[in-house]
């Protein structure tokens, strides 16, 4: 949003009186304003893929971060856990 704001900033600023002044400007004039435009339209360019590339971050594709070894879960059988901690009931006696 940012680099639109400024893209239409600069044109606004340069573009118009840059019309005005190529009106009345001789051929020699003209062309002079045709490099500076050229030169003002390429800076303008980069700033915008500057500006992509900076909001995007492209360099993640080409140049990943090197990451920790994954570690492999230990499954255990959830049955043999429970019989570990189940705690059992006193015997009882009979009385007959």
């Amino acid at each position: 949003m940012i680099f639109a704001i400024v893209a239409v900033v600069i044109a606004y600023y340069t573009v118009v009186p840059g019309l005005e002044a190529a009106r009345h400007a001789s051929d020699d004039d003209k062309r002079k304003l045709v490099a500076w435009f050229r030169l003002l339209l390429a800076v303008l360019l980069f700033i915008l893929f500057a500006g992509l590339v900076l909001t995007f971050r492209f360099g993640r594709l080409f140049f990943p971060r090197a990451s920790t070894p994954r570690t492999k879960t230990q499954y255990v059988d959830a049955w043999s856990e429970s019989a570990k901690r189940m705690e059992t009931p006193p015997a009882e006696k009979d009385d007959a």
